[in-house]
C-alpha cells in the first residue's frame, strides 16, 4: 500500500511538469514575429515598410534622395519625373524626358529647359549623409535655379 501512495504523486507531478513545458513553448511560438524564418511577405507588406520597393512597384525606375533639406527625386521611363522638396512640403512633376547619356564619363542628364529642371547622375559611389547608407550612384538637381545634391539607385 505505501508503494502505491508514493507513486501518485511522482505521476501528478511528471504531468505538471509537462504540461508546463508544453504552455512555455506555445507561448514562445506565439511571441515570435511575424516575418520570422519561415514566414514569407507578400509583396506589399514589403512595400509597406521600404519606400524604394514601393517605388519600385509604382514602376519607378530611378530614385534619388538628399538632405538638407530633404528631397527626393523618382523617374519613372516614358512618364515622368517627380521631384518632392522642402520635406514634402512641395511636389513638382514633370514630363519625362530621354537623357543625355554619356558612358565614357558614366553621366546621364536629364534637361527640360523649359521648365528650368536639370538631373545630373553620376556614376559615382555616394553615402547619404543623415543614415550613412551608401548609394550606387551621385545625384545633382538643380531645379529653378536651387541646387540639390544626393544619392540615388535604379531600381530595375
Amino acid at each position: 500500500m505505501e508503494y502505491i501512495r508514493t507513486q501518485k504523486p511522482r505521476r501528478h507531478l511528471v504531468l505538471k511538469s509537462a504540461f508546463i513545458a508544453s504552455f512555455c513553448l506555445l507561448v514562445q511560438i506565439a511571441a515570435l514575429p511575424e516575418n520570422s524564418p519561415g514566414a514569407t511577405e507578400t509583396e506589399e507588406e514589403i512595400a509597406s515598410q521600404d519606400v524604394w520597393h514601393a517605388a519600385k512597384l509604382r514602376g519607378v525606375s530611378f530614385r534619388a534622395v538628399g538632405q538638407e533639406p530633404g528631397w527626393l527625386l523618382e523617374i519613372t521611363n516614358g512618364e515622368r519625373i517627380l521631384l518632392v522638396t522642402d520635406y514634402g512640403q512641395k511636389k513638382t512633376t514633370y514630363p519625362y524626358v530621354e537623357p543625355a547619356v554619356n558612358q565614357e564619363k558614366r553621366k546621364t542628364v536629364f534637361t527640360i529647359k523649359e521648365r528650368n529642371l536639370e538631373v545630373v547622375i553620376k556614376g559615382k559611389a555616394c553615402a547619404d549623409s543623415m543614415s550613412g547608407e551608401m548609394f550606387d550612384v551621385s545625384v545633382f538637381v538643380i531645379a529653378n535655379g536651387r541646387q540639390l545634391v544626393g544619392c540615388g539607385r535604379a531600381l530595375h
